[in-house]
């Protein structure tokens, strides 16, 4: 079976948790009682621990995410990408908590990352450079919060170098200049 196959579409319930499922000590999947009925929704990895705190069971939420129908199987299979916890009055209460797939920015305190190959080859095409050009445009969009620099191993593009990866999204990026570094952090974070 073919990923065409299946159809990809997006939802968006309010409902009331009812049992939360866990894995270790994270919550895996989410049952969510609505007005169409029961669901059985899965938590997007990124957004397991940061939503642990929303989901006990009777608090009113909203879920988005993406749903997938198999019509081979006829399952559908929901994925949380967003929860929210609503008020009484059923507006939003808290923050959100996101995937940070889909947000591509980060939630409940944790730093978004730039990795920064500092292997020989990077380093010689300039990647220590940039690594320094990365810190000042971090700082003068006041982002050293939200943000971590990190050096790392090699990332499998030696002669494209110097390479990048923009954690969360995994975004990665050869021949980086210090140019465009700006335009980078600002598409992002």
């Amino acid at each position: 079976m073919s990923k065409t196959d299946k159809k990809i579409t997006e939802f968006n319930f309010d409902g009331q948790v009812t049992y939360v499922f866990f894995d270790g000590s994270k919550p895996k999947y989410l049952q969510l009682m609505t007005s169409e009925g029961l669901h059985l929704i899965k938590l997007s990895k990124e957004s397991r621990s940061i939503c642990e705190r929303l989901l006990i069971p009777g608090r009113q939420v909203q879920v988005s995410g993406i749903k997938k129908y198999d019509p081979k199987s006829s399952k559908i299979k929901l994925k949380a990408e967003q929860v929210i916890a609503l008020s009484e009055a059923g507006e939003a209460s808290s923050s959100p908590c996101s995937s940070q797939k889909a947000a591509k920015k980060t939630c409940a305190g944790k730093k978004a990352q730039i990795l920064v190959c500092d292997k020989s080859d990077c380093r010689k095409k300039g990647g220590s450079h940039l690594c320094s050009a990365l810190e000042t445009a971090v700082q003068e969009q006041g982002l050293e919060e939200q943000v971590t620099i990190k050096k790392t191993g090699c990332l499998k593009r030696c002669k494209a170098g110097p390479n990048v990866v923009m954690m969360p999204d995994k975004t990665r990026y050869s021949r980086v200049s210090a140019k465009e570094l700006p335009k980078l952090i600002a598409k992002h974070f």
